[in-house]
């Protein structure tokens, strides 16, 4: 057996979040993602991409208390991982850093496109 799946095994899969532990959540952090400051009450599709992150992750032994929990939306969820980090804000930094990284590419991929006379609907 893999060592991924005894891991897995082990810790087990995140634990889902009670929809009402979560509300507690986003009511406490007012809608919005921790790391970049997407406003989930901007507009419905914000709304529809925040989760809750374990700061500490839940898979490197992360408990789900309110102190450990933090809005996060899913671009935000996926760059941090279940990377350890010494604070919130070393954890904040990463993930903005790589945002714009991110970002970067993007607008080089962009205009690449944009050059190269390529129609997209």
């Amino acid at each position: 057996m893999a060592i991924k799946t005894l891991k897995k095994f082990f810790t087990g899969p995140a634990p889902r979040i009670p929809r009402n532990e979560a509300m507690k959540v986003f009511k406490r952090d007012h809608f919005q993602c921790q790391y970049c400051g997407l406003d989930g009450l901007y507009q419905f599709t914000n709304w529809m991409i925040l989760t809750i992150d374990h700061v500490h992750p839940h898979a490197r032994g992360g408990a789900r208390r309110m102190d450990n929990l933090v809005t996060c939306c899913q671009p935000c969820n996926v760059i941090k991982g279940k990377r350890l980090f010494k604070s919130f804000e070393d954890a904040k930094q990463f993930v903005l850093k790589n945002r714009q990284e991110w970002y970067h590419l993007y607008e080089q991929q962009v205009k690449a496109h944009q050059h190269s006379g390529t129609v997209s609907h």
